[in-house]
């Protein structure tokens, strides 16, 4: 099989189920969320451990895929992941209670952390550095359909079927990816042993530094900043990095090749990758609050408006990298934090005149921002190393966009909040009572509205309800005015990523 010239397409369809499967199932849990909390009978604060639980895990976990790859290849760290991956799955269907349903959450987290990176690792593997764009940018297909068909499966299942589905879902296709993995995957022991010993305290180290990093971005908003519990964490995730330095500057073998940053342009690709996660992640996490809470569409509308976004990053993706592979990343990196920050800048006039149609062609504007960046950068990251240093720099490289992420989604979350308090006082300070603006309203109120009420209601709740309905205005229209600074702000955001990409060697793999 492995002599086929058709053998490496094999090995990127295999990547693109698995990484689908993994991307399926952090997006289709979400909806699921609700229905969850009325059957455990849980508050909207524990819910979120459905969540927390996965993303810490998957993240500290994702490293050990550098050790093991090396030490046993790509074919049983990948099998083992599946393994893990539909244990998880069939225990979280089956879930008694919700303790047991988080930690079954942590055994899926476990195989979905390997399922990924070690994908990227074979394709950097079975393709040449001239072809990685191409395929990268196909696998990224997988990577981006998976949040657009996962809102839309999932609240099918938790309206229709049972909110257990969203996790027996995963047992058809993992067993068919763990079929194809056996049939078709070369075994790839390494024939000289891997004589590194693990690095066990620098994995517990920055286990912790990414365990609390990861629970003070998903829960400093919930729990407030300044609370004991969060700045607590805030000093170990600290310390622990601290310790995980100086453990890595005596180890013989340290968890993290240190030598990786050295490389230019793998830092300069993962700044580009930081900021272009939190740029996703962070309007994937507010434009629905928007389109719900504001345009009051529902949950399965909300995630219709994905599909534009998601199918012009799966055409124009296998585009960007083919030409990536000729005429190398920089100017295609460069044009889409363009486009992504354009994208985000027409967002920052929302209104209650905002149509769905001008938001869906937004969210095709915003897909071809992100697909020129997406098989670009990873080639970028990926093609900057050595065979031998391709484990640390995919797993580093998963770790960096899911702190992105965590950083940009808990920075809109903190903003939102701020953003809404500034517009509440400022539109209380320029709407009040004995204003144009206010009498008017007052006018409108008495002669359209109030005139065909009871007298009861004219005459003793008139001032009230007058009252009541300056403030759900000013409330209103401060959170909108939010929301549009918030998109502002992340259009600045890609600035930086603009500037990271323009700084970026642009390599070109000829063959």
């Amino acid at each position: 099989m492995s002599k086929s010239k058709y053998y490496k397409w094999y090995i990127l369809i295999i990547s693109v189920v698995a990484s689908f499967m993994a991307i399926l199932d952090i997006n289709i849990v979400t909806v699921a969320l609700p229905k969850m909390m009325s059957h455990y009978g849980e508050n909207a604060t524990n819910i979120e451990w459905v969540m927390i639980a996965y993303t810490i895990t998957y993240s500290i976990v994702i490293l050990l895929t550098t050790y093991t790859s090396k030490k046993y290849g790509l074919k049983i760290p990948f099998i083992v992941s599946i393994l893990f991956f539909l244990l998880g799955s069939a225990l979280c269907g089956m879930a008694p209670s919700f303790k047991f349903l988080v930690l079954f959450r942590v055994i899926q987290a476990i195989g979905g952390a390997g399922l990924i990176p070690i994908s990227l690792n074979l394709l950097a593997k079975y393709f040449e550095p001239n072809e990685r764009g191409k395929a990268m940018g196909i696998w990224t297909i997988g990577i981006m359909m998976a949040p657009a068909i996962g809102p839309l499966l999932g609240g099918y299942f938790v309206d229709y079927v049972d909110w257990r589905m969203i996790f027996y879902i995963n047992i058809p296709v993992g067993f068919i990816l763990l079929l194809l993995t056996i049939a078709i995957l070369d075994n790839d022991i390494p024939v000289k042993k891997y004589m590194h010993n693990f690095d066990y305290a620098g994995f517990i180290f920055i286990g912790i530094f990414l365990g609390t990093l990861l629970y003070v971005l998903n829960e400093g908003q919930t729990l407030e900043w300044n609370s004991r519990i969060i700045m607590t964490f805030e000093i170990i995730s600290f310390a622990s990095l601290l310790l995980f330095f100086i453990n890595e500057i005596f180890t013989k073998s340290p968890i993290i090749d240190f030598r990786i940053f050295k490389n230019y342009n793998f830092v300069m690709g993962n700044i580009v990758s930081m900021v272009r996660s939190a740029a996703i992640f962070s309007s994937m996490f507010i434009l629905p609050l928007f389109i719900e809470n504001i345009l009051n569409y529902n949950a399965m509308r909300a995630g219709i408006l994905m599909i534009p976004l998601a199918l012009s990053v799966a055409v124009v993706s296998p585009i960007a990298g083919t030409i990536s592979d000729k005429i190398g990343p920089k100017y295609l990196l460069a044009a889409g934090m363009i486009i992504l920050g354009y994208s985000n800048l027409g967002l920052g006039n929302l209104s209650l005149n905002t149509s769905i149609d001008y938001i869906a062609w937004n969210q095709v504007l915003r897909g071809i921002g992100i697909g020129l960046i997406n098989a670009p950068v990873m080639s970028t990251v990926i093609n900057s190393v050595g065979w031998d240093l391709i484990p640390e720099a995919s797993a580093l490289y998963n770790v960096l966009f899911q702190v992105g992420a965590s950083f940009g989604i808990a920075g809109i979350g903190y903003e939102l909040v701020v953003r809404q308090i500034y517009h509440l006082n400022q539109f209380a300070r320029d709407i009040s009572q004995n204003s144009a603006s206010a009498q008017s309203m007052l006018n409108f109120l008495h002669s359209d509205l109030i005139k065909n009420a009871p007298s009861y209601f004219r005459y003793s709740y008139f001032p009230t309800y007058t009252m009541k309905f300056f403030d759900n205005v000013i409330y209103l229209y401060s959170e909108i005015s939010s929301f549009g600074d918030i998109f502002v702000i992340l259009a600045y955001l890609c600035i930086i990523g603009l500037l990271s990409a323009i700084l970026i060697k642009n390599t070109k793999y000829n063959k």
